[in-house]
């Protein structure tokens, strides 16, 4: 298959968004499996509405008074009513099908003396259901990747313009 917008995960298989970018909906990110729509995409909140739990999803890159501040963090954030709405659509991520499987939204809060990050991965099952883990770290300007800054990313990512 000729494509110019790929991944190749190196491991025999290889991620094509072609069909997404022709619709001059989405950008791809080459190098990686991030499909970044041009328009953010709206929070699920029936989905969440229907969701039975979020899971806390493992922060290995955190050190352990942050890890433990951060499921703190976490718990504060998720048992506020409706926190959910406030989010916002960071990037999706194209599966080992080169399927929409994933969509990944964020947020940014104050709690326990730090500025978080919070990090919510909606996985979208075969069967249409979704499921959501979320995440925390110290926020950090440089590195926090936001609706904009992915699009940036994936926009210089690539051989030829999207």
């Amino acid at each position: 298959m000729t494509s110019t917008y790929k991944t190749d995960l190196g491991n025999g298989v290889a991620i094509y968004a072609d069909e997404y970018v022709k619709t001059g909906k989405w950008v791809f990110h080459c190098g990686h499996s991030r499909l970044i729509s041009r328009e953010p995409l709206p929070v699920p909140i029936m989905d969440f509405e229907k969701s039975p739990k979020i899971t806390t999803g493992e922060m290995h890159d955190l050190n352990e008074t942050d890890k433990k501040l951060a499921k703190k963090a976490i718990n504060d954030l998720i048992t506020t009513p409706e926190w959910y709405k406030k989010l916002n659509y960071r990037y999706s991520v194209l599966g080992e099908s080169s399927d929409l499987s994933s969509h990944v939204f964020g947020l940014l809060g104050d709690n326990y003396g730090k500025r978080w990050g919070f990090r919510v991965w909606q996985e979208i099952d075969y069967d249409g259901t979704s499921s959501f883990d979320i995440t925390a770290k110290p926020y950090d300007p440089k590195t926090y990747v936001d609706h904009s800054k992915a699009l940036q990313m994936a926009a210089k990512s690539c051989p030829i313009p999207q």
